[in-house]
């Protein structure tokens, strides 16, 4: 068995292109730090994510990134490196990423945020959209903030355009999730849904104008 400190370190990021920067307090961290027991990589990742959900009750909106210490005296598990540096572990599901150069649809503002597992989808220029995970969403592996917020967005889309409310509906959970992974702008996916609801094909020449903003790899929703 291994000790591990883990500490909550306020933090952002923002993405310019195709490449990301984060900015953190490290001087600083969010309420007390915690330390857990684990003998395996598998052990541990489930004590970092009870400590974040922790420490975002107890810290409502704030963005931050959870940094993992290995105690004195102690062996690191196999594969903790490789889990901890590319973030496997959850460590960065409470950090916030915002796009440097949103990309507007057709006179809509652009994607400001996509979120994360547990933090907001946002719109350029607006406030988080206000979704909200149950107990058992943000316990279990099928809560996803942001996924909850882009949907929401969709359907608003869907509604501007007087589509019907079934339109959203009529694709699979998993279609859905695989349109917000894509990072398919909201107003994009309402237009594509809309259409089909009609019976009639969306038309991408329409939007070969428009700068794609490629898709960045997303914790599993």
């Amino acid at each position: 068995m291994a000790f591990f400190t883990l500490s909550a370190t306020p933090a952002t990021a923002k993405r310019e292109g195709y490449f990301t920067s984060t900015t953190m307090a490290l001087m600083s961290h969010l309420g007390e730090r915690r330390v857990v027991e684990a003998k395996s990589v598998d052990g541990l990742k489930p004590l970092i994510l009870s400590f974040g959900r922790d420490t975002a009750l107890q810290h409502p909106g704030r963005s931050f990134k959870i940094m993992v210490t290995v105690n004195r005296g102690s062996r690191k598990p196999r594969g903790f490196d490789a889990a901890y540096d590319s973030e496997a572990l959850g460590t960065s599901e409470w950090l916030e990423t915002t796009i440097a150069d949103p990309v507007p649809h057709e006179g809509t503002a652009g994607v400001a945020s996509w979120g994360t597992r547990y933090t907001p989808f946002r719109m350029d220029g607006a406030e988080p959209r206000e979704v909200s995970l149950t107990e058992a969403e943000r316990l279990s592996d099928d809560g996803h903030l942001g996924f909850k917020g882009w949907a929401a967005e969709v359907a608003t889309s869907l509604e501007t355009k007087g589509a019907p409310g079934a339109a959203l509906s009529s694709e699979t959970r998993d279609a859905l999730v695989s349109r917000y992974r894509a990072h398919q702008h909201p107003a994009l996916a309402a237009a594509v849904l809309s259409a089909a609801s009609q019976g009639t094909n969306w038309r991408p020449e329409a939007n070969a104008g428009e700068r794609i903003m490629s898709p960045l790899p997303d914790p599993e929703v």
